[in-house]
């Protein structure tokens, strides 16, 4: 299972606000969870092999998010 981020990383949640808009808020890395197991499938409601991450916003709010939602930051 490749990763495209790792601990620490900072990176951009590519997400929608409340009125609809997609913004891009700067993050980090602050942990990885990999769906290996059908029970994190069921949990998560991701499928297997999907990484999420959980990454932390600079006003000390965190998320869990899928891979697929991050852009690197640059």
């Amino acid at each position: 299972m490749d990763m495209k981020f790792d601990y620490g990383d900072e990176v951009f949640f590519h997400a929608k606000d409340d009125a609809g808009n997609v913004v891009d808020k700067r993050c980090c890395v602050v942990g990885i969870t990999p769906i290996e197991h059908e029970e994190q499938e069921i949990v998560f409601k991701y499928p297997l092999g999907t990484v999420l991450y959980t990454v932390e916003f600079n006003d000390g709010s965190d998320a869990l998010v899928a891979e697929g939602d991050l852009l690197p930051a640059r």
